[in-house]
């Protein structure tokens, strides 16, 4: 039962009392009992009708009387300024939306967040396809252009000898460099086996003996004639001797902890630095970009490189199956998505600044925009009609308006108990008596 039918009850039992009281006080004027229980409801039913009659004429004209009743349909203007300004300046101050708002921890629950669904990785597959989608927007023909005039523009600040000494040294510590000489070890293996090369290596002896003996005396070719019929000199077992020779140091290669390898590769390293200190070297690398540079087909080829590389990251399983949307951009992304989540998870100081510039930010968007919270509360209430609005004033304050109807009653009755005691055993025993004596 709500309060407004429990105040309702509450008038109600007051008043068939009263009509009790009203008939026991007709027929026994004189009980005490009797007109002191008449005098307390008849004053509890007065109190009762008086609060109904105020908690009524603020939504309605109780029993048709218009002076001063409707008192919210009559200044609806009035209630609704009054509530969009509370709900704006009280309610909803903007100092007390950023004491909520700083209680968020917004990274931290991102972070947990992202952590569940797979940290580094769900990072990484989440922003491929903004990066896919950027880079598929890009036009080829204009980022070559671009690219163009900014070679042409810083083509002689770059040294190519110190970026390839930079670029060699990266690749050795990635394993790259490992991997072209296993590739490179692999190929001349494959070559070295074949019989073709066999071939080569006879006609080279062939060569260098015809030549040995063209160059020699009579004697010599004399002699080499008797070692060859006493094959004393057999090519074809020096041929398959050398190749199985050739093939071991090549197997040799392709072992990576091979002093074999690790003389290669420091020899290739000092190469490369010697190259990053030769001036000779730089200043012929400076004339061949100058010259490529000026060539009218860079552009061209530049825009087909682009073209190829946009079709490569925007490609949709890039030809892995699909398992991923594009493996060959994903493993370029996911080492520097990786490497800044460890960062941030290791940072509390980056953490609370970021969560502070969100609080500040989201704060500053609220203080521009606060006006917005009266002019949508103004509006909503302006499309409310006067029942509408009266029963929203009622759903927010309806149970307390309806206890004023209650104690109206209750504080009728204890007033009327109190004024009965006092006529019944001062007023008409000691007060009138003096009255009637000075009334002539």
């Amino acid at each position: 039962m709500n309060y407004h039918k429990k105040a309702n009850l509450t008038l109600t039992a007051v008043f068939i009392f009263f009509l009790g009281a009203a008939v026991l006080e007709h027929f026994y004027p004189h009980n005490f009992g009797v007109r002191l229980v008449y005098f307390v409801l008849e004053a509890a039913l007065v109190g009762g009708i008086a609060d109904w009659f105020a908690v009524t004429a603020i939504f309605r004209k109780p029993l048709g009387w218009g002076f001063h009743t409707e008192l919210i349909p009559r200044n609806r203007e009035k209630v609704i300024e009054a509530v969009a300004s509370m709900v704006q300046s009280e309610l909803l101050h903007i100092d007390l939306i950023r004491k909520k708002i700083e209680r968020v921890p917004f990274i931290e629950s991102l972070l947990n967040y992202v952590e569940k669904e797979g940290g580094p990785v769900y990072l990484t597959n989440k922003l491929l396809p903004y990066l896919q989608s950027y880079i598929g927007k890009q036009q080829p023909h204009r980022l070559a252009k671009a690219l163009t005039e900014y070679l042409h523009r810083n083509s002689k600040t770059w040294t190519l000898g110190l970026k390839l000494q930079a670029v060699s040294g990266w690749a050795l510590n990635q394993g790259y460099i490992d991997q072209g000489l296993d590739r490179l070890a692999e190929g001349l293996l494959d070559k070295a086996s074949e019989g073709e090369t066999r071939q080569v290596i006879v006609r080279y002896f062939e060569e260098i003996k015809q030549e040995k003996v063209s160059n020699a005396g009579g004697l010599i070719r004399t002699l080499m004639g008797f070692v060859e019929m006493s094959d004393g000199l057999n090519l074809d077992e020096a041929a398959d001797a050398l190749q199985v020779e050739l093939l071991l140091t090549l197997r040799k290669l392709q072992d990576r902890n091979s002093p074999l390898r690790a003389t290669l590769k420091d020899h290739l390293m000092d190469q490369i630095a010697e190259l990053g200190q030769d001036q000779l070297f730089e200043e012929q690398v400076q004339q061949w970009k100058d010259a490529v540079l000026k060539e009218p087909f860079i552009e061209s080829f530049l825009e087909s490189v682009i073209k190829t590389a946009i079709d490569a990251a925007t490609s949709p399983s890039g030809g892995t199956g699909g398992q991923v949307p594009c493996p060959t951009l994903y493993r370029l992304l996911h080492p520097y998505v990786e490497k800044y989540w460890v960062s941030l998870q290791e940072n509390g100081v980056l953490r609370e600044r970021m969560n502070s510039f969100i609080v500040d930010s989201l704060c500053r968007m609220i203080k521009n925009e606060h006006n917005l919270i009266g002019n949508l509360v103004r509006e909503t209430l302006s499309t409310y009609t006067d029942q509408d609005l009266n029963q929203f004033v009622q759903d927010k304050a309806g149970n307390d308006l309806q206890w004023i109807r209650i104690n109206g009653s209750m504080i009728g009755g204890v007033v009327g108990l109190i004024l009965f005691l006092f006529l019944e055993f001062f007023y008409n025993p000691f007060i009138i008596p003096v009255i009637m004596n000075y009334i002539p």
